[in-house]
């Protein structure tokens, strides 16, 4: 009967470590889910630290299986931690993006009506361009500038109406550069003019 308890106990300590020794299988494929469901939305453009350090994360997790797999004893303790938090940060990143994604909009939008200013001033600007000898072909150069810079503006509401917030403050921003590059060209031209006027 002892013999008979003694095995019983040995075959359940073998089944104990056998299971500490089994890849946490179903962790890894869930850590990843978690992951690709973050990215699906929107973390790698509007978190893109966040994402970048849980999918470092993530790796490291895997390494750490890896490297417990070219063991004889295997203990895959801390693999299933470090996948355990994975999967923790995955939620609370999932949770804050949201807010993250308004505030992009936001930005977005914010920057769409400096875009506008800008456009408008440089167009105002332009209406008061020294028309004469020598400008002409300026000017037209110019005209085309600005009226490139108001083709992109359409370009940033579009970007907007598909929710793609990173592309429409990109397009935004440079709609404000190409704006602010006709003023300051016509302004120089301009105080070119009153410094011979005044000469």
């Amino acid at each position: 009967m002892k013999g008979i308890k003694k095995q019983v106990v040995l075959v359940l300590a073998i089944a104990v470590v056998l299971a500490a020794c089994k890849q946490p299988t179903e962790q890894i494929n869930n850590a990843k889910a978690a992951l690709e469901s973050v990215m699906k939305a929107g973390a790698d453009k509007y978190a893109v630290d966040e994402y970048k350090k849980l999918d470092g994360d993530l790796k490291a997790a895997l390494d750490e299986v890896a490297a417990q797999d070219k063991k004889f004893f295997k203990k895959f303790g801390t693999a299933k931690e470090m996948l355990a938090k994975v999967l923790t940060d995955a939620d609370t990143l999932k949770a804050a993006l949201p807010a993250k994604i308004e505030a992009a909009k936001n930005l977005a939008v914010s920057l769409q009506g400096e875009a506008r200013k800008g456009l408008d001033a440089a167009k105002a600007l332009l209406d008061k361009a020294p028309k004469g000898k020598g400008t002409a072909k300026d000017l037209e150069a110019l005209k085309g500038d600005l009226a490139g810079a108001e083709t992109s503006f359409a370009d940033i509401q579009k970007a907007i109406d598909a929710q793609d917030y990173i592309v429409a403050q990109d397009k935004a921003k440079s709609v404000s550069a190409a704006a602010a590059k006709v003023s300051e060209q016509v302004q120089a031209a301009i105080d070119k003019i009153k410094g011979i006027v005044h000469k």
